[in-house]
């Protein structure tokens, strides 16, 4: 398993996504409302093999942010034409602090397994692209993907900060402090190892939900904001009556756009 994960172009840029089984949600979250945030595509599926369309409102350079997680399983560490962001691997709930590509515990080729994960690449749109892509991914276990768009994103330093928490031992979910210029872009990825309702986590103070997906057994949240000040953000916490403590994979990253 040492190539990337295969991604194959499609030419069914206008069929409406379907659910993809009973209990698992495809679902659209953020339309694009404001001048940075360019829509956002949520699904999940009982295995490997995942449909990712492009959101409606993205454009020609615009900057695609996929969040691309699991349980039980293997993640790619490569996908072909597009750059890897973060990552934050668990190996139980409780572990002490996520595992990065470079410490991986159970790694096959360029492959991660892990019992909760997310793994963050991105790319941005050319005019050439298709409406979506399809990944394969070895193995059976549950996977879904969030992948949002965002504009004028700093080409040559597309990233600022990242940060992740792997047991935040409360049970709301409490983002970590990232680093960001004013204008910059705030994205708060939660994965959940427990199926919930979108209501018990609704989005920390000043942000607003991108997009959510579910599963029988996982969700998966994406929070966003423009900052207004330069340095050190606060610590965010959800909202909502939450779920149980360390079940969840937490990602802060600022998006470059000075």
């Amino acid at each position: 398993m040492d190539e990337p994960a295969s991604t194959h172009h499609s030419i069914e840029a206008n069929v409406e996504p379907p659910i993809v089984k009973p209990g698992l949600r495809a679902l659209n979250g953020g339309d694009g409302g404001s001048n940075w945030d360019h829509g956002t595509y949520s699904v999940a599926h009982h295995s490997g093999n995942l449909k990712l369309y492009v959101p409606s409102a993205a454009k020609p350079g615009d900057t695609l942010f996929l969040f691309l997680s699991r349980t039980d399983g293997l993640l790619p560490l490569k996908i072909d034409r597009w750059s890897r962001t973060a990552e934050c691997f668990k190996n139980k709930n409780r572990q002490g602090s996520c595992l990065k590509a470079d410490n991986c515990a159970k790694r096959d080729g360029s492959f991660c397994w892990c019992d909760l994960g997310t793994v963050v690449f991105h790319r941005k749109v050319a005019a050439e692209d298709p409406g979506c892509w399809e990944i394969e991914i070895p193995g059976g276990s549950t996977t879904w993907a969030i992948v949002t768009a965002i504009s004028d994103v700093n080409d040559g330093n597309p990233i600022i900060d990242t940060a992740g928490e792997s047991c935040d031992v409360d049970w709301n979910s409490v983002f970590p402090r990232v680093y960001g210029r004013k204008d910059d872009i705030l994205l708060l990825s939660q994965s959940f190892d427990d199926s919930t309702q979108k209501n018990n986590f609704l989005p920390p103070d000043g942000t607003m939900l991108l997009g959510w997906t579910r599963s029988y057994d996982e969700a998966a949240f994406l929070y966003g904001k423009q900052l207004q000040s330069t340095g050190q953000t606060n610590q965010l916490v959800t909202e909502g009556r939450g779920g149980p403590k360390c079940k969840d994979a937490l990602l802060s990253i600022v998006v470059n756009r000075n």
